[in-house]
């Protein structure tokens, strides 16, 4: 299963893909609270792929339903409106890169 790429058909128009990490994501759903996924940021908004135990999970996130993200040297911090999902154990991607240019798409 390939998370950390996006099918460019499944792009808008204007949509450019931007930097990605991948890595491991915590969320508590359905009694597990660790899962492969991959962030994809995009000049329009943030995709969330994800391995949910062998099932493919896809989320589009808009920039305005992120709070906040950090990155502290190990971890990736988001804070959603829902709630916080850090990703940690980052296998690839540059996370500075990644989480300046989020940055610059929120603010």
């Amino acid at each position: 299963m390939v998370l950390d790429n996006v099918n460019p058909n499944d792009l808008y128009p204007t949509e450019k893909k931007g930097p990605t990490v991948l890595g491991t994501i915590e969320y508590s759903i359905q009694g597990s609270t660790e899962f492969e996924g991959a962030f994809i940021a995009t000049n329009e908004r943030l995709i969330l792929n994800v391995d949910m135990n062998g099932e493919f999970y896809y989320r589009s996130i808009a920039y305005n339903e992120i709070e906040s993200v950090t990155y502290d040297g190990n971890v990736i911090h988001f804070k959603f409106k829902i709630g916080p999902m850090p990703m940690k154990d980052i296998k690839k991607g540059d996370a500075e890169k990644f989480v300046s240019y989020v940055n610059e798409q929120i603010n």
